[in-house]
């Protein structure tokens, strides 16, 4: 099965102007982006792209109609409301589309018990996931892949997820430091995902795990220390104290909260490699280069 026609809703964003720009930069599909039709953004790479608007509720029937045709469909904006991504993936199912790429793209395995305990999201995407099971077991040619990479590395360092203050050359340490995590630049997300509309056969109906390298805090520390070619100042946090202060404050509505409980969990449970669904070898990635990374990131800040 060969993917040519490709949707994309939430070509915007953090991570959907990345995934939009490998889907057209790979030069073997024609991109259209689905759009709300009370949405004010611009898109980039307009001359290459078609835009579609849809209904803001996302109606099954009109988004079904809009999708006829299409081979993917490639879902990136945030799982707020589960009922939406359900909707979205019902569509697809009714239009025939044969593959969609839900709105995975995860910092830690959803699937685990804690992570769905400690932050809500985890247990929203759980169910839109068990849906795509439903409809794929209902129907023989839809399938799905969802893909976990880890913390948004690029994007983490910039806006301080991950902990390293690179104005202030300041270092939050999780427990020692010495455990590995896998984390993914954008690019690399947008990679993989074009890799998974290559490769149609061996993803499909398949969570995949990959990563740009699989590095410790402390590790990081160090590739930043060279990179800057200064001293950092380093707290250390324990991890359980961290996870009782913050999901205290996640409980009572701190929006900002749950982002610090996505960080630990990442942090302290965090490393593909060793998993059955690490998908690195499947399609056809290689591990980046931390410093490299590194350099670029900071650079460019």
């Amino acid at each position: 099965m060969t993917i040519r026609n490709v949707t994309l809703v939430g070509g915007n964003g953090t991570l959907g102007t990345v995934i939009l720009n490998g889907l057209v930069s790979a030069g073997t599909f024609r991109v259209t982006v689905l759009k709300r039709s009370s949405s004010k953004s611009t898109l980039s790479h307009a001359d290459k792209i078609r835009v579609v608007e849809i209904p803001d509720d996302l109606s099954v029937d009109s988004v079904a109609e809009k999708l006829k045709g299409e081979d993917a469909l490639v879902v990136s904006i945030p799982v707020s409301d589960p009922e939406e991504h359900i909707r979205l993936a019902e569509a697809a199912a009714a239009a025939g589309v044969k593959r969609i790429i839900p709105a995975d793209f995860g910092s830690v395995d959803s699937r685990g018990k804690r992570e769905r305990e400690l932050v809500q999201l985890f247990e929203k995407k759980v169910r839109v996931r068990e849906r795509l099971e439903q409809l794929a077991a209902e129907n023989e040619n839809f399938t799905w892949t969802s893909l976990v990479c880890g913390h948004f590395f690029d994007w983490g360092l910039k806006a301080n997820f991950l902990h390293f203050n690179l104005e202030k050359k300041k270092a939050e340490i999780i427990d020692d430091g010495n455990k590995k995590s896998s984390l993914s630049t954008l690019a690399r997300i947008a990679e993989a995902t074009v890799s998974i509309l290559h490769r149609y056969d061996v993803t499909k109906n398949k969570m995949l795990f990959v990563q740009s390298f699989c590095v410790s805090q402390n590790e990081c520390l160090e590739s930043l220390k060279k990179v800057t070619g200064n001293d950092w100042t380093v707290e250390h946090l324990d991890s359980e104290e961290f996870i009782k202060k913050y999901k205290a404050l996640a409980d009572g509505g701190d929006k900002a909260a749950i982002e610090e409980l996505v960080f630990v969990l990442g942090a302290i449970d965090g490393n593909w490699e060793p998993r059955d669904e690490f998908g690195m070898s499947l399609l056809g990635l290689e591990n980046e280069d931390l410093d490299t990374v590194v350099k670029r990131v900071v650079e460019s800040t």
